[in-house]
């Protein structure tokens, strides 16, 4: 496997293009406003905490709703990269709706490089242990989202014929995975991917 190919899916792997990544490290995310101390927990990832049967704290709590909204979208983003790259396809339109700077610079220089070699990723990436923070003092709302990312389901195989692709035996299964998101009118998007390098 050449350098660029191995580059190209640093960080989706564990070695691959990244896997952003949706963690043990920050799990149990902050439910509520900190400043509402009679506001009733609410979880930090359920849909739950925006539906009508919700309580009217829990409701009308911004943090929550937000957190909501970036799972969605960051769930929204692994669909996309994975679509994209099982094809793969660096003009997909559909990229620049979830990602943008140098998050979407490095997924589509990713897709060119294995399009180039005719190589695809078969399979997807799992995640678990999703966890949601806010950065204070941002110009736009800014989240990151630190998860486990496993993608021993998730191959580079040749396109023609589907032979799997030999990968470092030291390569990472599991691995943090670090997202930065804003918030834009249009809705969040992803600016940043980050492997930690750190197993999971």
């Amino acid at each position: 496997m050449t350098r660029q190919h191995r580059t190209g899916n640093r960080r989706l792997l564990a070695a691959a293009a990244a896997a952003a990544t949706v963690a043990a490290l920050t799990a149990g995310c902050t439910s509520g406003s900190k400043n509402d101390k009679n506001a009733a927990p609410v979880p930090s990832l359920s849909p739950s905490g925006t539906t009508a049967g919700a309580s009217p704290s829990a409701a009308a709590d911004p943090e929550a709703a937000d957190k909501t909204e970036v799972q969605a979208a960051y769930t929204r983003y692994w669909d996309v990269l994975t679509a994209a790259y099982a094809k793969p396809d660096p003009d997909d339109p559909n990229l620049a709706k979830v990602a943008t700077g140098s998050a979407l610079v490095q997924i589509q220089q990713d897709l060119a490089n294995l399009r180039k070699r005719g190589h695809v990723f078969s399979g997807q990436p799992q995640r678990s242990n999703s966890g949601i923070t806010f950065k204070a003092d941002t110009k736009l709302k800014t989240a990151v989202i630190t998860d486990c990312l496993d993608v021993s389901h998730w191959k580079p195989v040749e396109k023609s014929g589907g032979t799997e692709l030999p990968l470092p035996s030291t390569r990472l299964l599991r691995y943090v995975n670090t997202v930065t998101a804003e918030k834009w009118p249009t809705g969040w998007m992803v600016l940043e991917d980050k492997q930690e390098g750190k197993a999971c």
